[in-house]
């Protein structure tokens, strides 16, 4: 699948290729660009042709708040934020880049200001379009972009990274330091590098990395990594300052499963919440998740319901129902078609905030940051940070463990091999989801400290049977 693609691709490259040279120089008919060029007609060179088309320089722009210490005013500034690359895996206009490329957090940076704009390479057409953020997963540096435009366009299949070897050409295709569509070729150098990486303000371990020798720079991260068949082997994201020739892509394959459990499932989306999980199974769209508080479970949707069309327009593989959905926002309404052609009903509901899938779908609370002050054992006052109860959602854990608006979460209780159980403070909402999903809260017993007025009790918050 992947030759064929590409071979089509490279066919027609070549054509406007040779159709460009034809102005300069007569090619005779009974010799290719191939032969025609020679020796100049590198690996690198035919790589380009077949992926160059596949491939687009992103600019990022948006507002930043910018503290004016020590007057105490800040100033919104709006302008570049900075640049990346992207390469499209559907000809719909889905394409793959690094979160930190187009969702760069920190620094004062508003998220819901940032714009995005990808160009093609001037000898592909030059075009230039407005792109939307689907999804991001930070964890993995990775995020999904929609170009606002009708396509088709030209994309590169997902290849694989189970079988690279050490030693072999690779090609990196970026924009490095602002130079549009830049080609540097190397050796794959490494497999299964964990690095660490400061990206948006603080340290990042990314583990299960490629290295390579060919020149990635800052301009290049999202970019693809092609092997010397043209086929992607990884997305670019990093390099080590501190070394010359060292840089980093994360394997096509785990691009492939952030794509297929995390960048491709609505159900996982940073622009909403809909409280559903949809997965291609025999042919066809199930809902195999559906929160039993979430908006699409009130309007109606179960688990193991077929789903045959959004807004009108008939779906029937995951990567139409991501690029139908994805793009919607909390607040809009989407209509499902749901059952089987003989039996169809329409089900409308409205998408709710993401934080919908933290507070409704998971704690059943809501909370927001604040200080408390304590007196400690040794009679010393000292404030800590805590979460205030704003809200408490019926038929929940939290309504079970007895939480009421105005409580106070102090802490959850961790447990280690190392330092056996003890309670660790929260800070915010996230940090807590973060904790409770994490595989070092206590299994059993209490988990969750707890203050009311002057009283102080713990008590078990089983998320589990949410």
């Amino acid at each position: 699948m992947m030759s064929n693609s590409l071979s089509a691709i490279s066919c027609a490259v070549a054509m406007s290729l040779c159709t460009s040279l034809t102005a300069q120089v007569e090619i005779p008919d009974n010799l290719s660009l191939a032969e025609f060029m020679g020796d100049r007609w590198t690996v690198e060179a035919q790589v380009y042709s077949q992926i160059g088309p596949a491939v687009v320089s992103i600019d990022v722009s948006g507002a930043i708040q910018q503290s004016a210490w020590p007057f105490g005013r800040s100033q919104r500034k709006e302008g570049a934020l900075g640049q990346g690359t992207g390469v499209l895996i559907d000809a719909s206009g889905l394409l793959i880049t690094n979160a930190h490329v187009a969702a760069p957090q920190g620094n004062g940076i508003e998220a819901k200001s940032i714009k995005l704009q990808v160009s093609f390479a001037d000898e592909f057409g030059g075009a230039k379009y407005p792109a939307t953020l689907l999804n991001v997963d930070h964890e993995w540096d990775l995020a999904l972009l929609k170009i606002e435009a009708p396509g088709p366009f030209a994309y590169t299949p997902l290849g694989s990274s189970a079988d690279l070897i050490k030693g072999e050409k690779v090609i990196a295709i970026g924009t490095p330091l602002g130079n549009s569509h830049s080609i540097t070729s190397g050796v794959l150098s490494g497999v299964h590098r964990n690095i660490t990486i400061g990206v948006n303000g603080g340290p990042k371990e990314i583990p299960g990395l490629l290295q390579t020798d060919a020149a990635i720079n800052p301009g290049n991260s999202g970019g693809p990594l092609l092997n010397a068949y043209g086929e992607l082997i990884g997305i670019n994201n990093a390099t080590m300052q501190a070394a010359d020739g060292i840089g980093f892509a994360i394997p096509v394959d785990r691009v492939a499963e952030i794509l297929e459990q995390r960048l491709l499932n609505a159900g996982r989306s940073s622009r909403f919440w809909a409280g559903l999980v949809v997965e291609e199974i025999d042919g066809k769209l199930i809902a195999t998740e559906v929160d039993q508080r979430g908006p699409a479970a009130s309007a109606g949707i179960k688990r193991g319901n077929v789903i045959a069309g959004i807004n009108g327009e008939a779906i029937s593989t995951l990567t139409d129902y991501a690029t139908y959905m994805l793009p919607l926002s909390a607040g809009e309404k989407v209509s499902l078609d749901v059952g089987s052609t003989q039996n169809q009903q329409v089900i409308s509901f409205e998408l709710l905030p993401t934080r919908g899938r933290d507070t409704i779908g998971y704690l059943g609370f809501d909370a927001t940051r604040d200080v408390v002050v304590l007196r400690r054992s040794n009679g010393y006052r000292s404030r800590v940070p805590i979460l205030r109860v704003t809200k408490v959602y019926s038929n929940t854990s939290a309504e079970n463990l007895g939480l009421q608006v105005d409580d106070a979460i102090v802490g959850v209780r961790m447990e280690s091999a190392r330092r056996g159980s003890q309670w660790q403070e929260v800070r915010s909402l996230s940090e807590l989801v973060s904790l409770l999903r994490g595989n070092k809260v206590a299994q059993s017993g209490d988990n969750l400290w707890v203050l009311r007025g002057e009283e102080s009790f713990k008590g078990r918050l089983d998320v589990s049977q949410q």
